[in-house]
């Protein structure tokens, strides 16, 4: 359920207290770190005001529309719903999104304000793919149609689960007209150049926003075809890019007919193994459809956790499953033994490592902190019995 707050969060008010400074033309923001280690990068004013300008005619932001305002101004995602409101003079709501019911009654002794649902009409909702799920789930389980809460929502921060897909599926698409887009970006661009719709009509592929240009670079080993011309490293080039190309490291196929790519993984989230070049993004995927599928892997369903290459001395990098302390308890006895993954990976992609990571790589709903190669190095590899490897304290 959405919860109206009293106010807008501090990191917005900040934001907005330097946006709204004519004197500052230029922001600094981190990446997200979910494809490695966070960094820094710098973005213009007007870089920011492209970015919104260009998503304007495919998302129809115009003045007074309501526009929730759920992920925090600590990210991209939050700083650009702020930007966008201020372009286009869209009011800004601030709004909390909690499934679990809250108390409406004070208990004694308490002199906080108690939460109060949300029921009115936004235009606007940017939320991450996991927030939608839950969201609209929750909304037709009971009964409601989400075209009277909502005119478009805008989903960003990963690719879209196999289980929002389905839920869309059984969505009402005749009542009042709404809208789910999934947007494709980065922080170098100031959010997404890209859109995907997924409801009403369902699109496979992701158009470019509109004065935006892609084009490839070519990769050494990553295409499962090496002859297709059509599959490399993404390029964009447009206003936000100063129009100088700006290579993405994310891999893409174009559809040169349509104008559309369809994305393939992240170049950077490659783990070269004996040989074998393998794409985290793609084992990911396949090891989650087969946790919605198989029980032995129901343990693999939630999102803590993630994949990453650690090195190895035979191979060169092997496969590691990384997961909090946390999620111990729901660990199977062989986590690793090769017959929880025939299932789902090759062979060539079993997971030989286990890793404990800090619980924080996963306090942003929806992202994943990456831990780098040195990083994960810190945490001191320590052998297994049967060949694997454990890193990490348990």
């Amino acid at each position: 359920m959405l919860y109206l707050l009293p106010d807008l969060p501090q990191a917005a008010k900040d934001f907005l207290a330097l946006w709204e400074d004519p004197r500052q033309n230029e922001f600094v923001f981190q990446t997200s770190g979910t494809t490695g280690p966070s960094r820094s990068h710098r973005l213009s004013r007007e870089q920011m005001i492209q970015a919104a300008l260009t998503s304007q005619q495919a998302l129809g932001w115009s003045p007074g529309q309501r526009v929730g305002m759920v992920l925090p101004a600590t990210g991209m995602g939050g700083k650009m719903s702020l930007v966008r409101a201020s372009v286009f003079g869209m009011i800004s709501v601030p709004l909390a999104l909690d499934l679990r019911p809250q108390p409406l009654t004070q208990k004694p002794g308490d002199n906080t304000t108690p939460p109060r649902p949300y029921d009115a009409y936004l235009d606007h909702l940017s939320l991450v793919p996991s927030q939608a799920l839950a969201l609209l789930r929750h909304w037709l389980d009971l009964g409601m149609d989400p075209g009277d809460r909502l005119g478009t929502l805008l989903l960003g921060g990963g690719p879209a689960v196999t289980d929002l897909r389905k839920v869309l599926e059984r969505a009402p698409a005749n009542g009042k007209p709404w809208r789910v887009f999934l947007g494709f970006g980065m922080t170098e661009t100031a959010g997404h150049f890209a859109l995907q719709q997924l409801f009403p009509h369902p699109q496979a592929s992701y158009k470019p926003l509109p004065g935006l240009q892609i084009s490839l670079e070519p990769l050494n080993s990553t295409s499962n075809d090496p002859n297709d011309i059509n599959v490399g490293a993404l390029v964009v080039t447009g206003p936000v890019t100063n129009h100088q190309p700006l290579s993405t490291r994310e891999i893409a196929k174009l559809n040169p007919a349509e104008g559309t790519f369809d994305w393939l993984g992240r170049a950077d989230l490659t783990i070269q193994s004996g040989g074998h070049t393998l794409l985290i993004d793609d084992l990911e995927a396949q090891i989650r459809f087969s946790a919605a599928q198989n029980p032995d892997l129901a343990w693999l369903n939630g999102p803590h956790w993630y994949l990453a290459p650690v090195p190895d001395p035979v191979w060169g990098e092997q496969v590691a499953l990384c997961l909090p302390q946390s999620m111990l308890g729901t660990l199977p006895k062989d986590p690793l033994y090769p017959h929880t993954w025939a299932p789902c990976l090759p062979k060539s992609a079993y997971p030989r490592y286990l890793v404990i990571v800090p619980e924080d790589c996963f306090e942003v709903p929806g992202k994943v902190r990456r831990l780098g190669a040195e990083a994960l190095a810190l945490l001191n590899p320590k052998p297994l019995t049967g060949g694997y490897r454990f890193v990490g304290k348990l």
